[in-house]
């Protein structure tokens, strides 16, 4: 979806994105800030979804740069603010800067931004502007709301029976929006629910894909070792559970389709815990 927005030109592009994705849900005050829930009917201006188009455009690419140090091009910091010496404004910067100020921004801040440091402080300084911009995006549709605002949501799984924390849209396309921008300039894969701590945490494109139903860790996690940990526990737990089953008559097929393993798997673990058994036994006797 990502991908699609950042790549906005016209009014048939646009039109077609929102056919498939939805609406801005612009407000139809002066600002026309995004994010307006219950939304029936309302029209909506090309040159806001341009904008926010172009803008987020302007933040991939800077940060893009940025993982370079690089502080990125200056037709891309111009959709976020304008560049002054620290020294103060020049004349034509100060008429640039009402000029800028004049323009429509749809909700979203015009920072001034002064940049005239050492390579390595502008680079600093440069991310934190992006930090605080994905920051922007993440809230400004919240900033008439008064309540229901979190991104999270607790909703009970009746097939596992266990909690899930859930990414919270609102319905909302623009919250989407800025969930994917925020992922993709973190290099994260997705957001992931920490099997171990619970807590959620962005998984970098360079860490593989967990598979749907089994568990995944946050770096954190995984460095104090809690994935092999539960991995020793959930094998042990397995094959328990196999031998509990065989005691009481369950076929080994069917064991290994409860287990989600395969038939041979199961049988070596009965075959070696028979084994197991049989060795302590006798060396007891003995």
């Amino acid at each position: 979806m990502l991908n699609q927005f950042v790549h906005l030109t016209d009014s048939e592009s646009i039109l077609r994105f929102a056919k498939s994705w939805g609406v801005l849900a612009l407000s139809d005050d002066v600002l026309q800030r995004p994010g307006r829930k219950h939304l029936r009917e309302g029209i909506e201006p090309i040159a806001a979804w341009q904008y926010y188009s172009r803008r987020a455009q302007a933040v991939l690419q800077i940060a893009a740069a940025l993982k370079q140090n690089k502080p990125g091009d200056l037709n891309d910091w111009s959709m976020l603010g304008i560049l002054v010496p620290s020294s103060g404004y020049a004349e034509k910067q100060e008429e640039l800067l009402r000029s800028a100020m004049r323009r429509p921004h749809y909700g979203m801040v015009f920072s001034v931004f002064s940049m005239d440091k050492s390579p390595e402080q502008n680079v600093k300084l440069a991310r934190g502007f992006i930090a605080g911009e994905i920051g922007l995006w993440l809230d400004c549709w919240k900033q008439e709301e008064i309540a229901g605002i979190s991104d999270f949501a607790l909703q009970w799984n009746g097939a596992e029976q266990r909690w899930e924390l859930q990414i919270d849209y609102h319905g909302l396309l623009f919250a989407a929006i800025a969930l994917q921008l925020a992922l993709v300039v973190a290099d994260a894969d997705s957001l992931f629910i920490c099997s171990g701590c619970a807590v959620p945490y962005v998984r970098s494109r360079e860490r593989k894909r967990p598979k749907s139903g089994w568990a995944n860790y946050c770096d954190q996690c995984s460095q104090e070792g809690m994935a092999k940990r539960r991995a020793v526990e959930t094998y042990r737990e397995k094959r328990a559970q196999a031998a509990r089953l065989h005691a009481s008559g369950v076929p080994v097929p069917e064991i290994a389709e409860q287990l989600k393993t395969e038939a041979a798997r199961v049988r070596g673990w009965l075959k070696t815990g028979a084994g197991a058994r049989s060795w302590g036994g006798s060396r007891k006797t003995g």
